[in-house]
C-alpha cells in the first residue's frame, strides 16, 4: 500500500518539530509498503541541495516556488498581492502553490499510484483540489490546530493596524483549515486535546484521529549514557540550560525572550558560570544581539543535529506561552535523560506529570527557582529522569506510535 506525503519542509535530516513528526509518519507508514516525498518550500538556502534523500524512501523530489519560471508571472505577482479579496487564501499558501508543482504532481500520482495521500500542515491546502479527481484516500496531517494557534498570536499582537491585519488573516486561516478538515477522508492531530478542539470548532464530523508526535528512541541513546560528542569549542558547565526550536515561529521567539530577558539574568546571579544554549534556525536579531553581549548566551542558528547542544546541557527550559500540538523539544529531552521545566502551555498535550515527570513552572520566578532545584537535588533530577524516560518508551516512541497507525488504518 503506497503512500504520497506532501511536506513544506525537506523530509532528511529531520531538523525542528514540524520535520521530525514528519519524519515520524514517514517511518512510521514504511510499514505498510513504499513511500514517497514531495517537498514544496517557498525558499529554499544554499545548504538544502547537500542534503541527502531519505533512506528507504522510493520517490523523493523537492520544489523550491520562488526559483520555478511561472506563465503569466505579472499577472500572478497582481493575484499574489491581492491575496485578500480571493476566498480561503493566504499569503503563505499563495507562496507555496505553483501550476507547474501542481501538474507535476499530477503525473507523480499517475505513475506512483499512491493509495493514501498524506498533506503535512495547512499550507498546502491549494493542491487538494488538484489532486482530490484521483481516487486516493486523503489524510491531513494537523501539526496544530491553526485557528487556535493563530488566534493565541492574535492576542498578543499590539497596534491597530497590526490587530486588523492580524484579525484578517485569522479569518482566512479559519477558513482555510475549516474547508480542508471537510474535504479530506481524516484527520491526524497530535494530541486527545487537540482531537476536543478539532471538534469543538469544526464539528464531530472533522473525525480527528489521534496520531501522538513520537521519537525513535533510539537515536538519543547515546547521549543518556554519556558518549555522545559535545559541540566543538564549547566551553562545558554543569549550569547549562537549552531551548530548542525554529525561532521564525513566534511562540519560540517569545519563549527565547523570556529566557534571555528574565529567567537567565536570575540564574547568573546565583551561578557565575551559568550558561544558555538557543539552538534552531532563523534566531532574531534580538537573540543575536544577546549573544554578541553576554558571553554566557549561545545561539547556534540552523544545525543538522541537536544531539550534542542536548548533551551539553543539564536541563531543559520550554517557557512557552503560545502554541499547539505536543512539544518535540521535551520528547527529545525525555529520551535523552535531561530534566525539563516547562510552562503548561509547554507541556500541554502530552500526558506527563508535575513532580513525576517533569517540572511545571507558570512564572518566570518559579521557572528560576525550578532549575535551581534541579541543579541542586540530584535525588529529584534522578527520579524525573527515570520516570520521564520511561514515559517517552512507553507511549511516545515509534514504536508505540506505529500500533496506533496500524489500528487507525485497519479499515483502508
Amino acid at each position: 500500500m503506497k503512500t504520497l506525503f506532501i511536506t513544506r519542509h525537506l523530509p532528511y535530516p529531520p531538523m525542528g518539530g514540524a520535520a521530525l513528526r514528519n519524519w515520524q509518519n514517514i517511518n512510521v507508514m514504511l510499514y505498510f509498503g513504499s513511500i514517497g516525498v514531495i517537498s514544496i518550500q517557498a525558499n529554499n538556502s544554499k545548504d538544502d541541495a547537500k542534503y541527502p534523500d531519505p533512506p528507504e524512501v522510493s520517490l523523493c523530489k523537492n520544489y523550491c516556488v520562488s526559483q520555478i519560471p511561472q506563465k503569466n508571472s505579472g499577472w500572478q505577482k497582481i493575484k499574489n498581492k491581492l491575496w485578500f479579496l480571493q476566498p480561503k487564501t493566504h499569503p503563505w499558501t499563495n507562496k507555496l502553490y505553483s501550476e507547474k508543482v501542481a501538474q507535476e504532481l499530477e503525473d507523480v500520482l499517475r505513475k506512483f499510484k499512491p493509495k493514501i495521500i498524506v498533506f503535512e500542515e495547512l499550507w498546502l491546502f491549494p493542491y487538494l483540489k488538484r489532486l482530490k479527481k484521483h481516487k486516493c484516500y486523503f489524510i491531513y496531517d494537523t501539526h496544530n490546530i491553526e485557528a487556535s494557534l493563530r488566534q493565541q498570536i492574535y492576542g498578543s499582537v499590539r497596534g491597530i493596524k497590526s490587530k486588523i491585519e492580524s484579525a484578517f488573516l485569522l479569518t482566512k486561516v479559519k477558513a482555510i483549515e475549516s474547508s480542508f478538515v471537510r474535504q479530506v477522508d481524516r484527520v491526524w492531530v497530535c494530541s486527545d486535546d487537540d482531537a476536543a478542539l478539532m471538534q469543538k470548532l469544526y464539528g464531530k464530523k472533522s473525525h480527528p484521529q489521534v496520531v501522538p508526535n513520537g521519537i525513535n528512541i533510539s537515536d538519543y541513546e547515546t547521549i543518556k549514557l554519556g558518549n555522545c560528542p559535545l559541540p566543538k569549542n564549547f566551553q562545558i558547565t554543569p549550569h547549562t540550560i537549552i531551548f530548542i526550536g525554529a525561532f521564525s515561529y513566534t511562540p519560540n521567539a517569545v519563549a527565547a525572550q523570556i529566557l534571555i530577558k528574565q529567567i537567565f539574568p536570575e540564574l547568573q546571579k546565583n551561578y557565575s558560570d551559568c550558561h544558555l544554549l538557543l539552538v534552531g534556525r532563523e534566531p532574531t536579531k534580538q537573540m543575536k544581539q544577546a549573544a554578541q553581549n553576554n558571553p554566557g548566551i549561545t545561539v547556534t542558528g540552523k544545525v543538522t543535529d541537536i544531539r550534542p547542544y542536548l548533551a551539553a546541557a543539564s536541563v531543559a527550559v520550554v517557557p512557552l506561552l503560545q502554541g499547539g500540538g505536543t512539544r518535540f523539544k521535551i520528547l527529545e529531552a525525555f529520551a535523552a535523560g535531561r530534566p525539563v521545566v516547562s510552562t503548561s502551555k509547554g507541556a500541554e498535550g502530552l500526558t506527563a506529570q508535575d513532580e513525576e515527570h517533569l517540572l511545571i513552572r507558570n512564572t518566570t520566578e518559579d521557572i528560576v527557582a525550578g532549575v535551581s532545584q534541579l541543579w541542586s537535588n540530584s535525588f529529584l533530577r534522578q527520579k524525573l529522569v527515570d520516570s520521564a524516560y520511561e514515559l517517552v518508551k512507553a507511549k511516545y516512541s515509534w514504536e508505540s506510535v506505529n500500533l496506533k497507525v496500524q489500528k487507525i488504518l485497519e479499515h483502508i
